[in-house]
């Protein structure tokens, strides 16, 4: 199957990144990879519809079904048998001007020979791009954009300023490379906010924290979300057994004194990382978001590092999005 992913672009590595790890999550076989301009192009195999749905940063997934010059796309186009369905086309450029309308008016003239337009809800949905050569496809999946921002921490049940935004949350989850059903662990849940995603993406999760407080507020927000296992326990010592999980996504606290309740963060880091490693089975990853090069290089002593995209937040804060894996 080939597909093209539209990227959101809000980070030059992330949103690749996350979107190759949905997809090595569910088993999709990747026979080859082109990106360029924010878009991903894939050759692959196997349940690529389910890993795609995984998504956080990025627009719309389709299913390519032309490529070339604009003539070889509008010849896909007439050869197209709709039997009276309906259906909707819509162009973006892609790192060049194009003139949507008139593109769109064109290939709808020529798809309509067989079909009807319906720009609401159509049965046939097609996206074309147009940059140094044309690609169409078939939309498979259009990431919903506006439920991640309806879902950000102020509008819960139980809220504080420490959250990472759903998009952000859903790609860290999606790092993790934990299948779907599998069991992810966030042993620093706070708010619950990474909990509420992989609740949402179909992952069964496991939230723990020191602070019974957290945990109980957390516990709003869960209420009709689905279920979770939660429980007050200190990351550095983790009551579950070992390869009980298939990862960990975890945004811990940046040292605090409020959230770390005064240990030093490299002391909370080095306890967490040696219980990840004890905790995780051979080949499993963390996902873990780092405030510094300091503690990222702590946390290879336990872990081996496979990836970092460094996220800036203010002038203040850099988020690290790390992936390590149990080797």
């Amino acid at each position: 199957m080939r597909i093209f992913i539209e990227l959101s672009g809000e980070h030059p590595t992330l949103p690749r990144a996350e979107a190759l790890a949905a997809l090595a999550a569910e088993r999709v076989e990747i026979r080859a990879a082109v990106f360029d301009s924010q878009v991903l192009r894939l050759d692959a195999t196997g349940p690529v519809e389910r890993a795609v749905h995984r998504l956080g940063l990025a627009h719309v997934v389709c299913e390519e079904v032309a490529s070339g010059d604009f003539d070889s796309i509008r010849s896909f186009a007439r050869d197209s048998d709709f039997h009276g369905r309906t259906f909707r086309v819509r162009a973006r450029g892609v790192g060049v001007d194009v003139d949507a309308t008139a593109v769109e008016g064109q290939l709808g003239a020529d798809f309509g020979r067989t079909g009807v337009v319906d720009l609401e809800q159509p049965s046939m949905d097609y996206r074309l791009l147009v940059g140094e050569e044309f690609f169409l496809g078939r939309v498979v999946h259009r990431i919903d954009r506006a439920r991640l921002e309806a879902t950000k921490v102020a509008h819960r049940p139980f809220s504080l300023p420490i959250s990472l935004h759903p998009k952000f949350a859903r790609a860290l989850l999606n790092l993790s490379r934990v299948p779907m059903a599998g069991f992810v662990l966030d042993p620093f849940c706070g708010t619950g906010g990474l909990l509420l995603e992989a609740l949402s993406i179909g992952l069964r999760p496991i939230g723990l924290d020191r602070d019974r407080r957290m945990v109980l507020g957390f516990r709003a927000s869960l209420r009709g979300a689905g279920d979770g296992a939660l429980g007050v326990a200190d990351a550095g010592r983790l009551p579950l057994r070992g390869a009980s999980v298939h990862g960990i996504a975890t945004d811990p606290p940046y040292g605090r004194a409020a959230s770390t309740r005064g240990e030093p963060i490299a002391s909370l880091y080095e306890r967490a990382f040696r219980a990840f490693r004890d905790l995780l089975p051979p080949g499993a990853h963390a996902a873990v978001v780092l405030p510094n090069e300091a503690m990222i290089d702590l946390a290879s002593e336990h872990l081996e590092r496979i990836e970092a995209h460094a996220l800036r937040v203010h002038r203040s804060l850099v988020r690290h999005f790390c992936v390590f894996v149990n080797s």
